[in-house]
């Protein structure tokens, strides 16, 4: 699959054309688009209208310095506890399958051998980078919410990713930022009630990264959908 970045001019390109772009071009995005597209999220659906993301739009230098100093403990070693675990543990099947398989189609679209683990490990450092993208978007809720409000957040973001699409741009969800939650905190000013939930790169994607011309795989429609007539 070759990347698309034009404008998605229907919801079903947009969904069909959206990936997790791991590249992205230095080149920044107006900021009328950026107020555009977090406009019209706020019509993302939520239970009882309770709207429970809190959203931090990184660019120029607060984006750097903040990526900067992630990157810093990165480098001496340094973790601060995760909000939340990435994934149950143990992961069962077939979820284990899946996601070990998108890890070694990613790898070998970069050229890195399983025994090559400081390139590897490279690679999950590029999260902290946001992989250059020139957008970095964390969103922080109340500690108090719970599951429902995580599905709404989902939902969110979502919402976000497919007018990205809209706008021809490209995204990556990241759930690595809840490794930050102090630094986060540091950057965003949240008030104390609030911690990392989720992050998001945004930006135009790098139409020539190998990276880029990843597409994980999917279930068959009659593997996860019982229709009943």
């Amino acid at each position: 699959m070759t990347i698309k970045t034009k404008k998605s001019k229907s919801v079903s390109k947009a969904v069909k054309s959206r990936i997790t772009a791991r590249a992205f071009l230095d080149r920044p995005v107006p900021p009328e688009v950026l107020r555009k597209i977090f406009n019209k999220a706020r019509r993302a659906p939520s239970g009882g209208n309770l709207q429970p993301w809190n959203v931090h739009v990184m660019t120029g230098k607060p984006l750097n310095a903040f990526r900067s100093e992630v990157i810093g403990k990165l480098m001496k070693g340094e973790t601060e506890g995760d909000t939340f675990p990435p994934y149950p543990s143990p992961l069962w099947e077939p979820m284990r399958s899946w996601r070990y398989k998108l890890g070694e189609d990613m790898y070998g679209l970069l050229g890195i051998p399983k025994d090559d683990k400081p390139a590897r490990l490279m690679q999950v450092g590029q999260n902290f980078n946001f992989f250059g993208a020139p957008v970095g978007i964390l969103i922080t809720g109340d500690k108090r919410l719970e599951v429902p409000q995580y599905y709404d957040i989902g939902i969110y973001l979502q919402t976000v990713m497919l007018l990205a699409r809209e706008q021809g741009l490209h995204t990556a969800p990241q759930g690595a930022w809840r490794a930050f939650p102090d630094t986060v905190k540091k950057h965003t000013e949240h008030p104390d009630e609030q911690h990392i939930l989720v992050g998001m790169s945004m930006g135009y994607a790098d139409p020539d990264a190998p990276v880029n011309d990843l597409v994980a795989d999917r279930a068959e429609l009659h593997e996860l959908v019982k229709f009943y007539d």
